[in-house]
């Protein structure tokens, strides 16, 4: 499936306490990672203050909507010759599993957004899902207070699997679980799937 977008995007997906926020972090330091991607932040992060409730179906459209015009603005704030890729911290499907964890009905959604998996597909060139922490590694998942999540262990393993399965029909979709890894080599092995997307 050929991607629409002409500058790599690449997804950063999982439930919460997978390492999205820990990874991208570690990138940002690393200085043989300088001058290679830009970071895009968590669309959820822009809506703190809308006043649209997320047990509203309306949230779901609009954090579909945000996702997209945050990747717009950057790709366009670029210079066509300025080689950085895009990491999306999440991306315009995960709104979709946060729907169906309601139990919202799938095609509602598509219909309600009108966008389909191909069209969501197409915008990145590779999904990269960081199992949550909840899932093979209990010990290390923090939530409130400790960590700024909520979700319990068993809320952050159903939210994973339904990531799971409305971003794993994308071509190169690789899930990284915790069996066997403790971070370092979850971060590493990441890293190796980012640099051959980057052809690096």
């Amino acid at each position: 499936m050929a991607t629409s977008q002409p500058r790599p995007q690449i997804v950063l997906t999982g439930g919460p306490g997978g390492g999205k926020t820990t990874l991208l972090e570690e990138l940002a330091r690393d200085p043989a990672w300088a001058g290679r991607f830009l970071a895009l932040p968590e669309a959820i992060f822009c809506l703190g203050r809308v006043g649209i409730s997320p047990r509203e179906r309306l949230f779901q459209r609009l954090m579909v909507e945000t996702q997209r015009a945050l990747e717009a603005a950057l790709a366009r704030a670029l210079e066509p010759d300025d080689p950085r890729c895009i990491l999306c911290h999440r991306g315009t499907l995960d709104p979709l599993a946060y729907w169906l964890d309601r139990g919202w009905d799938e095609a509602a959604f598509f219909a309600y957004t009108g966008t389909s998996y191909e069209t969501h597909y197409g915008r990145y060139r590779a999904v990269i899902h960081l199992v949550t922490a909840a899932d093979g590694a209990e010990a290390h998942y923090q939530n409130w207070p400790d960590a700024h999540r909520t979700e319990s262990v068993k809320h952050a393993v159903r939210l994973d699997r339904l990531l799971h399965r409305v971003w794993s029909g994308h071509p190169h979709y690789y899930r990284l679980d915790n069996a066997g890894r403790d971070w370092p080599t979850k971060s590493a092995a990441a890293r190796a799937l980012l640099a051959e997307f980057l052809g690096t």
